[in-house]
């Protein structure tokens, strides 16, 4: 897992991530920088949301995101999803860990971009 790029809260208390996912991995979400894998240091994530994914796979492999133990969504091929830009994020589960599983022999990548709900810095 990659956090590509962790923006710090601003007026509205939210703040953007970025993660670059290539195989098996769990984000956790919530709590302060020494738990988080998205929080900054000082900062406490109580939730987040999806807004934006890429994803590519091949081979018949698919990616499986799910938030804690619920499936949100299934990718498979190569594709781009907009929440955010099509009215809102997908807000399933916002406190519950990220997980993401690519199921099959191929090989692929998922490029996240989320909003996180936080307190500090």
């Amino acid at each position: 897992m990659a956090v590509i790029q962790n923006k710090a809260l601003g007026p509205s208390s939210s703040a953007g991530f970025a993660l670059h996912i290539t195989a098996n991995d769990t984000i956790v979400v919530a709590g302060n920088s020494s738990v988080s894998n998205i929080a900054l240091t000082n900062e406490i994530v109580a939730a987040a949301h999806i807004s934006q994914v890429w994803w590519g796979s091949s081979n018949s492999s698919y990616w499986t995101v799910k938030r804690g133990s619920n499936t949100v969504v299934v990718l498979s091929e190569t594709g781009y999803l907009d929440f955010a830009g099509n009215g809102v994020g997908l807000q399933i589960d916002q406190t519950a860990n990220l997980v993401f599983t690519l199921t099959g022999s191929g090989v692929g990548f998922l490029a996240l971009e989320g909003q996180k709900k936080a307190s500090g810095v």
